[in-house]
């Protein structure tokens, strides 16, 4: 009886590491360079509203999937429960979402790397890091989910132990008189950091494949999620006002050159690490830098590759041949993007602010009232006030995204 219950503790910490993991990527680096024009008040307060919306809104396609025999896709929940067209719209959504991020993680990661060669005075080109990287994502992809799970995990202390010093020393540097608390931005500033912020908890892409590995266990899948969103929004807010507040009190013309969005992503970690005299704490920057970004490479990988397994299983026998292709599918799209698409990291994050929206939100909600359950395995979900206010919120991200914002 113990045994058992062990392997299922284990299992949920596996499953929570997922979740947070594939959260904190590249928003660790987005965000400070986001909310840098709003300041530290107002950017908490959005951190802490997206992540209730990103947290309710993940119940219902759990709800959706504890009513299937197995764990659904998107595109999959939208042939089950409504027909061809949500099918369709769920797969394009939920590939176009998964595209965006691992290019943009693509691109971050080699950015950071490659500036990181460069102060080395090691001369290697953005496309080659990116092209090893790509290779990297490509093998670990072969492995079981299960194995993933482990390197994830071992990814993610790490990142946790070298999370904490840095963020420490920063905050251990900042005068708390000059705190860019409230910086009076404008309506526009908040409305055109509000789908970036969203991204940051781009989680999404997994709920089938933690369907699969947890069961249908629904007490268990909602404290992973609860937990698994909960450990990123806690980190991004430590860790923004911890950035936003060393920045500004080091070098405040080299702040509000990234709050008018002129600096590079390698620039701000470099102009981080340098907060600190200490040659071994510019390193752990550093490399909290590169463990942040891989775990969400990993994470939405085996999503996107979990998604074109299922979809190849007819036509492509073979477990090991579909696995490669599978792979192949995810990878080299975006890789393509993040090698061909200049300065793209703000941008693409913003559209796929937008995409997010359908897949975590709008579509779910239509599933759910199109499926009329007799009973939820959730209560929350009933109550139409809080359905209302996450529709509103997702069409409001949407629109900002049409209208350039």
């Amino acid at each position: 009886m113990r045994n058992t219950k062990d392997k299922k503790m284990h299992k949920q910490m596996g499953a929570i590491m997922l979740i947070a993991g594939t959260c904190i990527g590249s928003g660790t680096i987005a965000l400070p360079m986001s909310l840098a024009k709003l300041g530290i008040l107002p950017g908490i307060l959005i951190m802490i509203v997206i992540w209730w919306v990103a947290y309710y809104t993940s119940l219902i396609s759990v709800e959706l999937n504890l009513h299937s025999d197995k764990g659904l896709s998107l595109g999959a929940m939208g042939r089950v429960y409504s027909g061809k067209y949500a099918e369709i719209l769920g797969n394009v959504s939920v590939k176009l979402l998964s595209y965006a991020l691992l290019s943009v993680y693509l691109y971050g990661e080699s950015s950071v790397i490659g500036k990181l060669l460069e102060i080395c005075s090691i001369s290697c080109s953005q496309t080659v890091i990116c092209t090893l990287l790509a290779l990297l994502t490509f093998l670990l992809l072969q492995l079981s989910v299960h194995f993933v799970d482990k390197v994830n995990r071992i990814l993610f202390m790490s990142l946790m132990l070298v999370f904490a010093v840095p963020l420490v020393a920063a905050m251990i540097s900042v005068d708390g008189s000059r705190m860019p608390l409230l910086l009076n931005p404008s309506c526009g500033d908040v409305a055109s950091i509000m789908s970036i912020v969203f991204t940051s908890f781009g989680f999404q892409v997994i709920f089938h494949v933690l369907r699969d590995y947890l069961g249908k266990d629904a007490k268990m899948l909602k404290k992973s999620f609860l937990w698994g969103s909960l450990i990123p929004a806690i980190i991004y807010m430590l860790w923004t006002c911890g950035v936003l507040s060393a920045l500004y009190c080091s070098n405040e013309t080299f702040y509000h050159q990234m709050a008018s969005g002129n600096v590079a992503v390698g620039e701000v970690i470099n102009q981080l690490s340098k907060i600190s005299q200490l040659p071994q704490l510019q390193v752990l920057i550093w490399w909290l830098s590169i463990f942040a970004i891989l775990t969400s490479i990993l994470g939405v990988g085996i999503g996107l590759t979990g998604s074109f397994n299922i979809m190849m299983e007819k036509a492509i026998p073979s477990p090991s041949g579909r696995k490669i292709v599978s792979a192949l599918v995810t990878i080299v799209p975006a890789y393509l993007v993040a090698i061909m698409v200049p300065n793209a990291f703000i941008r693409v994050f913003k559209f796929a602010g937008a995409i997010l929206a359908i897949i975590a939100i709008l579509l779910p909600i239509y599933l759910l009232r199109r499926a009329k359950f007799h009973h939820l395995h959730y209560r929350e979900l009933d109550n139409k006030w809080l359905l209302a206010l996450s529709i509103a919120f997702g069409l409001g991200i949407m629109l900002l995204e049409l209208l350039g914002i």
